[in-house]
Order: structure tokens, then C-alpha cells, then sequence
């Protein structure tokens, strides 16, 4: 796994924040055979003195810790270091606060690969979502495109040759889903779409972007060429 990850990650070092221990080292065990480096605390005093003794490169921090609030430490970092909020509960005001204090915002359980191209796209000085850099241009989607993910109707808003922007519909409470096949009429195109930003816009519609796997990359391409 370290090999299809950039160098630089190497000498990069992250401090895990979660209050349980089998989570924590779980994180740490996946960053680590990535290539990072990673100082690891369960509390939100002992991550406060790690910030300040270790000076990580990026914070991966729970939401709910013990009797605290893993957004403090977003709020008293004195470095602005990227940092990536992780919770099991899909808060709608807890995502905006993190994202007002400059993080970025993913539910669990979320994909190792969709972590690990997160990680590596702050420390690398990109963002995603609506501000990440692209390889590809984005074209936006008029004609009303359905498409359908897990079961369910969907409607593309953007493409490019290399993701997808898509507003979906889930069931009260449920959250985005961390990776999800897509099925693109009239010819009904199978394509695999790892999700890398949500946002909810309500109860039961989330706006997701998504990179596309590599193996549907041919029809992909036609697909945008025709929807476009």
C-alpha cells in the first residue's frame, strides 16, 4: 500500500483523537501502512499537548469525546493545520461548525481509500469539494439526468472525464454512502463511484461527489460526452 501513495506522506505526521481504543489503533494501523506518521491520544487534554509537543501535520478527530467536544480542538489549534472531523452521527449543525472552523467532514463508516485520498489531498495543500483542483473540467448537467444508486433515483448535477456530482435521496437519518454503483441510462453503464465530499441538504437529500473507478473509465467518458 505505501507505494500508491505520494512520498511526501512519508514525512508527514497525523494526530488520531478518539476515545476508543479499538477505532484509534485501527486509524493508526491504516495511516501507518500508508506511509504517515502518527501520534495517537484519547482525550482532548492529552491531544491538546500533543498539538503543542508533537506539531502534527494534520488532525483526524471523533466528535464526541467523553465529556468533550472534538471541535475544541479545531477551535484552539494555534497552528492551521488541515484537519478532517470524523462521526458516526450525520449532524447537520455539527458538519456546519466543523466546516466553519476549516475542516473537512466525513461519516463513518467511511471507505480506507476515501480517507487516505482525503489525507493526502490536505497535505498536499488541496481541498475537496467544490474547491479542489481538477484534473479534468467540470461540465455542468441540463438535461435532468436520473440515474439509479443502490436501488434508488438520483439526479446528476456535474461530471467530468474523472467524478461525478450527484443529489441523492436516502432515508431519514441514513447518511452518504461511502462508495456506490451507479447505473447511467438508456444503456444502462455500470460505474463505480468512491464518494471523497458530502453535503446535506435536508433530511433525506445529500449532494455527493465521487471519483470514478478507473475500470469504467471507456463508457465513462462517453457517458459525459453524451449527457454534456
Amino acid at each position: 500500500m505505501p507505494s500508491a501513495w505520494p512520498d511526501r506522506a512519508r514525512m508527514s505526521k497525523i494526530l488520531i483523537v478518539d476515545d476508543d481504543e479499538p477505532t484509534r489503533a485501527g486509524l493508526a494501523m491504516l495511516v501507518q501502512e500508508a506511509g504517515f506518521d502518527t501520534v495517537t491520544a484519547g482525550t482532548v487534554p492529552a491531544a491538546i499537548r500533543l498539538l503543542s509537543d508533537e506539531h502534527p501535520d494534520l488532525l483526524l478527530v471523533d466528535v464526541r469525546l467523553e465529556e468533550y467536544n472534538g471541535l475544541h480542538l479545531l477551535a484552539m489549534r494555534q497552528q492551521p493545520i488541515p484537519a478532517i472531523v470524523l462521526t458516526g452521527f450525520a449532524d447537520p449543525s455539527i458538519e456546519a461548525d466543523a466546516r466553519r472552523l476549516g475542516a473537512e467532514f466525513l461519516l463513518k463508516p467511511v471507505a480506507p481509500s476515501v480517507l487516505l485520498t482525503l489525507v493526502t489531498r490536505l497535505l498536499a495543500g488541496g481541498r475537496l469539494g467544490p474547491s479542489l483542483p481538477r484534473r479534468w473540467p467540470r461540465r455542468e448537467v441540463t438535461k435532468g439526468v436520473r440515474v439509479d444508486i443502490d436501488d434508488a433515483a438520483a439526479r446528476v448535477l456535474d461530471v467530468s472525464y474523472g467524478g461525478v456530482c450527484v443529489e441523492m435521496r436516502r432515508r431519514a437519518g441514513a447518511g452518504p454512502p461511502g462508495v456506490f454503483r451507479m447505473i447511467v441510462p438508456p444503456a444502462n453503464v455500470q460505474v463505480p463511484v468512491e464518494v471523497v465530499w458530502s453535503r446535506r441538504r435536508d433530511a433525506t437529500t445529500w449532494l455527493c461527489g465521487g471519483m470514478i473507478g478507473e475500470e469504467a473509465t471507456p463508457e465513462w467518458r462517453e457517458v459525459v460526452d453524451t449527457i454534456s
